[in-house]
């Protein structure tokens, strides 16, 4: 007995100094800054992102201007404003809008083009597709095929030329959570949307997305069995055959983490900060201390995932700092990534809450 005790021990401690190990090299190559913030003093959550013309972009989203939470009556309301992100760390509003209130759905970047798709606004879930063309000081629309199906809270990311959006509710008051993958050819928009294999397991929103090495990564997210919250640690695969191929369950659930997911070009990693893991679902949303701070680190080649790390900002109990400016890991943002610089602007630091901070993030060489 005792034999066999000393080897899991033996593995307990070497594993978790495998585990410390490429979390202590992952801090060592990265520089993080959270000083920058955009022109707006409560931020917004589920905005669209993307990068043209040498600028970065946050396009929409909804908070609750009143300052009053949703379960004291506090309302949504959706925006139309669009936030220039500058690599300095500077922001600045833009000159144009968005064509109508919205966040919360798809979105590419391809070619010095912006592209949205889906998600909501005050009335309901939007089917609608459009590119943004970008000049120096204005941007134009283009309406394009719209999707299959009216979606919002998907997951979306690019792959070349295809544009995937994954999961995601077709009405604000849905029972139950979608299993859709759907793609768009960049090069050729007009031939419409085609539907691909629907993703293995429950349907599922909140998911995050990502580029495994050309190949179509989708991962955690929630379900909904009655309209009620189910936390997944699943993800799958989508190979160059066009088949599913599930993958190893995630240490914990990553659910409206910053998508799609960070490349580590350097250590052949993909990265998921933050999330929510629902370890506070049922909790009370008064005093809320915050969303999950842990780093994933998915290996490309050995198909595998470790706990890679902390995000290094502030957990407190919500007092302090007014709501806009603490430093708590965002969860229902995008993520943007150009060459050794990712930006997670805004999103949701507690429930209702939102942030108006731009975390920052550089890979040393």
């Amino acid at each position: 007995m005792w034999h066999y005790i000393s080897k899991l021990l033996l593995f307990y401690f070497l594993f978790m100094g495998y585990r410390d190990g490429i979390a202590q090299a992952l801090s060592n190559r990265m520089v993080w800054d959270t000083a920058a913030q955009v022109p707006d003093q409560r931020g917004y959550a589920g905005a669209y992102v993307g990068h043209a013309q040498g600028h970065m972009y946050a396009l929409g989203g909804a908070n609750f201007p009143s300052g009053i939470p949703p379960w004291e009556g506090g309302k949504k309301v959706w925006t139309d404003r669009i936030f220039i992100l500058n690599s300095d760390g500077s922001s600045q509003e833009a000159s144009f809008q968005l064509p109508r209130p919205m966040g919360y759905g798809a979105y590419a970047s391809y070619q010095d083009c912006i592209y949205l798709a889906g998600g909501s606004d005050q009335s309901g879930h939007l089917q609608t597709t459009y590119r943004l063309e970008l000049s120096v000081d204005s941007g134009r629309f283009t309406r394009l095929p719209d999707l299959p199906a009216p979606i919002a809270n998907c997951a979306s990311v690019r792959i070349k030329n295809y544009w995937y959006v994954l999961g995601g509710i077709n009405s604000p008051d849905a029972l139950t959570a979608n299993n859709n993958c759907w793609r768009l050819d960049l090069d050729h928009p007009e031939k419409g949307w085609t539907v691909l294999s629907a993703i293995p397991g429950p349907g599922r929103m909140l998911a995050v997305a990502g580029n495994a090495d050309g190949e179509l990564l989708i991962l955690s997210g929630v379900t909904l069995i009655n309209g009620k919250r189910k936390y997944l640690k699943d993800a799958y695969l989508l190979t160059a055959d066009g088949m599913w191929q599930q993958l190893p369950e995630l240490v914990h659930a990553v659910a409206a983490a910053p998508s799609p997911a960070a490349l580590d070009a350097g250590a052949g990693q993909l990265l998921i900060f933050g999330g929510d893991d629902g370890t506070l679902a049922a909790a009370s949303p008064v005093g809320h201390p915050g969303f999950s701070d842990r780093i994933l680190a998915y290996d490309i080649r050995q198909r595998k995932w470790t706990d890679a790390g902390q995000i290094p900002v502030r957990k407190n109990k919500g007092r302090g700092e007014s709501p806009a400016t603490e430093l708590l890991p965002p969860v229902t943002t995008g993520l943007l990534q150009q060459d050794d610089q990712i930006l997670i602007p805004m999103g949701e630091v507690r429930p209702g809450v939102r942030t108006n901070r731009i975390l920052t993030i550089h890979f040393k060489p």
